[in-house]
């Protein structure tokens, strides 16, 4: 793990003890306080102190680690991608010739730009909350990296809640994604979901950062392995902070019937047959 998962996931658990010594005192005294605590204590060593449990893979197995690749914007701020990182992740993506990639959370665009400069005709789709709202990078306008070193129009900016956002036009037609939005678990959850309909259907990666050291992302990354019914390898990306689920070659992803999208209506689908039931009604 990086010196940065380290000290991320070291915060936590102290910030996580401290509250629950104020409550330790308290909880001699009165019953309910006690009671609370204790349910505390379970959740916290359940979330905080347990163990990844996908196994590590090394990157040898994922790229080739003597190829070639182009960075640029190498100085890191806190919460992008290591360099390490950001080479597994385009690497993989030109390994496997990624002609169709999806970012679910842009932040400043560094990642989208290493992923433009290291594929040829990809289109590249990324999506994040419009500039200036909480949670946008820092109340800069996402990608604002790549928009002046970018000069053709294989990046296409999406703005919105992805907890909210209508991604149906794109489900099933996806060759990689990568998935680094909000870190809380019904964000990271809904965002796998969303990641594995892009997916479904074809061969093709999905990468998930912040694995093992924010644990909304690691209980979510495990939690939607069960739903996928293809032959893939789930792993977690040795010294990284990355997980991956890549599908096996001649084996497109299938998912489980409460995930799958097929022979579902989409939200999209739905509000167009609402809208042609009402005009011939009318």
């Amino acid at each position: 793990m990086s010196l940065k998962s380290n000290f991320q996931s070291t915060s936590a658990i102290i910030r996580g003890i401290g509250h629950m010594a104020a409550s330790a005192i308290v909880s001699l005294f009165h019953r309910p306080t006690r009671v609370s605590f204790l349910a505390a204590s379970r959740e916290f060593s359940r979330v905080y102190l347990r163990k990844p449990h996908l196994p590590e893979i090394p990157t040898g197995s994922l790229i080739d680690d003597s190829a070639t690749i182009r960075l640029t914007r190498c100085v890191r701020n806190e919460w992008q991608t290591t360099l390490v990182e950001l080479a597994v992740i385009v690497g993989i993506a030109r390994e496997r010739k990624a002609a169709n990639i999806f970012e679910i959370g842009t932040f400043d665009g560094r990642t989208t730009l290493a992923l433009h400069l290291n594929t040829t005709d990809a289109r590249i789709h990324t999506i994040d909350l419009p500039g200036g709202k909480p949670g946008s990078p820092g109340g800069n306008t996402p990608g604002y990296l790549f928009h002046d070193a970018v000069k053709d129009d294989r990046i296409t900016q999406l703005q919105g809640n992805s907890l909210e956002f209508d991604f149906s036009p794109w489900f099933g037609s996806q060759d990689f994604v990568f998935i680094d939005a909000g870190h809380s678990y019904r964000n990271a959850l809904a965002d796998s979901q969303t990641a594995l309909r892009l997916l479904e259907g074809r061969e093709g990666v999905i990468v998930w950062h912040d694995y093992a050291v924010m644990p909304g992302v690691t209980q979510a990354v495990e939690e939607v392995m069960p739903h996928v019914q293809s032959e893939v390898d789930f792993g977690w990306v040795k010294g990284t902070s990355l997980a991956v689920m890549v599908t096996h070659v001649g084996k497109p992803l299938k998912l489980s019937s409460e995930y799958s999208g097929e022979g579902k209506v989409t939200t999209k689908q739905a509000k167009a047959d609402s809208h042609t039931t009402s005009s011939v009604a009318d």
